[in-house]
């Protein structure tokens, strides 16, 4: 299994996922453009793009044929629609609920089946989300991963955990209103980065340990609490504000 996608990678993943997933560009079945074309269109070096393909192979989304190229064999749906901010607080607050839901039987699942090459993959991202905090926070720097890719790349590192395509498809319909959450949340954070580093260092580790020693209900809870305290912290209340030192009026205007 692949252990790391490099940004230029994930970019083109997403792209071609995102490709594959519209009714209008490729149906079942359809070859993909040759490795060179694909390079050419998204300006990057073919062992990017293969890169890229591989993680399309991995997650079951294309299949290779020696000499033939490469096919679609099944196509993502995504369960929620495109966004990439939140809306509305409601929207926020079901998004963060089917989250707890979904990502706390994802790590139940990861820490029963993780392989050597998973729990490594795992600890590889979530080594990347805590020394590489506040490079590219916003995400302008083309080329290079932001702080919300780095974190959705951990989460997705445990979604491919649980060796099951569902999971892993029903996560990647989530990443652009994860990654809208997350840059509220850094931005809530700004004044106190010390306090968020703590928080992603102790909440994810403790997932990353549960997963690594195999205690299914471990990391369950520990997902589940991530989650949570990710809500608590956007929600515009006294008590968050209070812990964030910031009014509750900037609270509400920083979204």
């Amino acid at each position: 299994m692949k252990q790391n996608v490099p940004s230029l990678g994930t970019y083109v993943y997403n792209e071609l996922l995102k490709k594959i997933s519209s009714p209008a560009a490729f149906p079942a079945g359809a070859r993909l453009p040759s490795e060179e074309r694909l390079a050419q269109e998204f300006k990057v070096s073919r062992p990017i793009v293969r890169e890229a393909l591989s993680q399309l192979r991995e997650d079951g989304i294309i299949q290779s044929r020696r000499g033939a190229g490469s096919f679609i064999v099944r196509k993502p749906q995504p369960l929620l629609p495109d966004s990439e901010t939140v809306d509305n607080w409601n929207d926020l607050l079901q998004g963060y609920e089917y989250r707890s839901v979904l990502e706390s039987n994802i790590a139940y699942l990861a820490a029963l089946r993780a392989t050597t090459e998973d729990k490594e993959s795992i600890r590889r991202a979530y080594l990347r989300v805590i020394n590489e905090y506040h490079s590219n926070t916003d995400g302008t720097v083309p080329g290079t991963d932001s702080d919300m890719d780095r974190d959705t790349a951990f989460h997705m590192a445990v979604a491919r955990a649980t060796h099951n395509h569902y999971y892993v498809e029903a996560l990647q319909a989530l990443l652009d209103q994860m990654k809208a959450t997350m840059l509220m949340i850094v931005k809530i954070f700004s004044g106190n980065p010390a306090r968020h580093i703590q928080i992603l260092t102790d909440e994810h580790s403790w997932i990353v340990n549960a997963i690594l020693y195999g205690n299914p209900e471990q990391a369950k809870a520990a997902m589940m609490l991530h989650i949570q305290n990710a809500r608590d912290s956007i929600l515009p209340t006294e008590l968050t504000n209070k812990m964030q030192g910031l009014p509750l009026e900037s609270r509400l205007t920083r979204r």
